[in-house]
């Protein structure tokens, strides 16, 4: 494109094959700021879209500018189109190259030191080959759709996320309801219409008896598609397209419920079964018109619940038994529990906890008496989870800090959610660069030429939460000789590593540590 002439490439190089379907400029580029504002919208993953900024307002900040490309990275999008390198940044810094090649982020960065630059050009010429592009749907579409969606998380892949995707692109409402016309999953475009599109089904379904389409006549002109799809065991879903204004081609509509039938095949299974196992994997898929439905149907309110453990098993044969064991030991402190398991993790959504009980104390009790603690390679407590976006969220995170928890945590199993977020920092800092990397070792650097100062430090903070007893037992020394080694680990470092309020850096530091070394 001519607008792109004189741009480079500087990360990224693996990932130029991938789609972009939209674009949008970063007018905020503060990551803190930036996330609070998406995340009181909803929960998206922007899997085709490429970002316009200039990194103007952390312009002197190599830090906020890697948390930003990391926060880019978190959501899906495809990469950065960096303008005024040489202006408002003197050049793009190496941290944040080695951030964004780790992870075939792809920044291209505009021609340097020329203030002529202007983002309509990029915008204009990049939406007029997406529209063009959006106009066809070749015959390679059903496989570059489910190869967008395999670069989410393994976690994250399902039916909704695959609507969401389509109705991106075709610009339409999506909805998928069961033989009753009973929404199943809908997504709205664009995300906030209002758009009654219940109504529209209803007044629709004469016309599905032949398998006819057309407008329906209503305040907005909408043209309605409409296909059966199955589900494995063979029950029938209904697959809705509404555009407003416009109708769809045949060949588009046809080649759309290929996908979405590939959709239910993969990730669909009992798509319209109404259990709580359905309800947890509506919660964590971010199926929200599902869940409701499901939440309504099982008499569950989702609203109370307030608390999160996940169980994660290595024995899929105790799986059962841990699970009974689970609801025996919870049935005395919380009304709502609803327990499944998800692959090798057992979730357990808990609410109305009876006040007499501490719920730290609940879970620490579990997980001391546990008849099955060889089979629970972890588990996570995670309290004060203010709705089912929360809970999604901690899930997400959870799995994304993945097996690195036990190189961080060698001799625990039992983890807080403070404690997970504080690892996916570690993790993050530690693929940014030697640069950052030096910076953090320089915290502990006075005992890192000194193994048994090293290993006592991250046993104390990391292992036995810094407790003397458990500290001492780990290391198999006397109580005092872990006091009086921590005491002379203090006065080097300068920090006393007793107090909460200043151990915190070295606790990264030592978290940094044992993901470089391990």
């Amino acid at each position: 494109m001519p607008s792109f002439r004189g741009a480079k490439v500087l990360t990224g190089l693996n990932s130029l094959h991938r789609t972009v379907s939209s674009l949008s400029v970063l007018e905020v580029s503060n990551a803190d700021f930036s996330s609070k504002i998406v995340r009181s919208v909803q929960e998206e993953w922007y899997a085709e879209e490429i970002v316009i900024s200039s990194l103007y307002s952390i312009k002197d900040s190599v830090d906020k500018q890697c948390e930003a490309i990391q926060y880019l990275i978190n959501l899906g999008e495809v990469g950065l189109i960096l303008y005024y390198v040489g202006i408002v940044i003197p050049k793009v810094p190496e941290e944040v190259l080695q951030l964004a090649e780790s992870q075939n982020f792809i920044i291209i960065c505009m021609p340097e030191n020329d203030s002529s630059l202007r983002y309509n050009e990029v915008i204009y010429e990049v939406m007029e080959a997406i529209v063009l592009d959006n106009q066809t749907i070749n015959d390679n579409f059903v496989n570059e759709s489910l190869e967008k969606v395999s670069y989410l998380p393994e976690h994250s892949r399902s039916v909704e996320i695959m609507l969401k995707l389509l109705a991106d692109r075709l610009k339409a409402n999506i909805v998928l309801t069961n033989t009753k016309l009973e929404i199943v999953n809908q997504v709205m475009w664009p995300r906030n219409s209002t758009l009654d599109v219940m109504k529209i089904i209803q007044e629709h379904a004469p016309q599905m008896a032949n398998g006819s389409a057309g407008a329906i006549s209503s305040d907005i002109a909408c043209f309605v598609d409409h296909k059966v799809l199955r589900q494995k065991n063979g029950e029938a879903l209904n697959l809705f397209l509404i555009k407003e204004n416009s109708k769809l081609p045949g060949k588009t509509i046809d080649k759309i419920s290929e996908v979405v039938q590939v959709a239910i095949n993969l990730w669909g299974d009992k798509h319209n079964e109404v259990s709580e196992y359905a309800l947890v994997k509506a919660i964590i898929n971010d199926e929200s018109e599902k869940m409701r439905r499901l939440a309504h149907l099982l008499h569950i309110d989702v609203a109370s619940i307030q608390m999160m453990w996940l169980v994660y098993i290595q024995d899929l044969s105790e799986e059962k038994r841990i699970r009974e064991e689970l609801s025996e030991h919870l049935s005395k402190s919380y009304k709502t529990a609803v327990i499944q398991t998800i692959d090798h993790c057992i979730i357990v959504l808990l609410g109305n906890c009876s006040y007499k009980y501490n719920e730290i104390e609940v879970a620490e009790e579990y997980i001391d008496t546990t008849s099955f603690l060889p089979s629970i390679s972890e588990m996570v407590y995670a309290p004060r989870m203010r709705n089912t976006t929360d809970v999604r969220r901690m899930y997400q995170l959870v799995n994304q800090v993945g097996k690195k928890v036990h190189l961080i945590y060698q001799e625990r199993k039992m983890f807080t959610a403070a404690e997970i977020r504080s690892m996916k920092r570690a993790i993050d800092l530690s693929v940014q660069g030697e640069e950052v990397i030096e910076e953090w070792m320089a915290v502990i650097a006075p005992i890192l030429d000194d193994p048994e100062s090293v290993r006592t430090l991250t046993i104390f903070l990391l292992d036995a939460k810094g407790n003397f007893d458990v500290c001492a037992k780990l290391l198999f020394v006397h109580k005092n000789t872990v006091k009086y080694r921590i005491k002379k680990i203090s006065e080097l470092l300068g920090y006393d590593i007793t107090m909460n309020s200043e151990f915190y850096d070295v606790y990264l530091a030592c978290m940094i540590y044992r993901l470089i070394h391990n």
